[in-house]
């Protein structure tokens, strides 16, 4: 007798957690999942801009280069 209930109980637990496993995975039976869609690439970050700091740079630079330039050429 205690064989019997012990087996009885033993397969009640097994089906028990059959059907809690395979409940978790799926939502229902009866219904489809809708495929998720791919998440967007990120949005592309603004370029930088160009301050006045940077442009007055760029410009004494060009001229500091300009200058060395003429001072280098030499007259035939």
């Amino acid at each position: 007798m205690m064989k019997r209930t012990l087996l009885i109980s033993f397969s009640l637990f097994l089906l028990c957690s059959a059907v809690s496993v395979t409940a978790q995975e799926d939502d229902s039976w009866f219904t489809r999942r809708q495929p998720s869609r791919p998440t967007p690439p990120p949005p592309e970050e603004p370029g930088v801009p160009l301050d006045g700091g940077l442009i007055g740079l760029i410009a004494a630079g060009g001229a500091l280069g300009y200058k060395r330039y003429k001072g280098r050429k030499t007259p035939d």
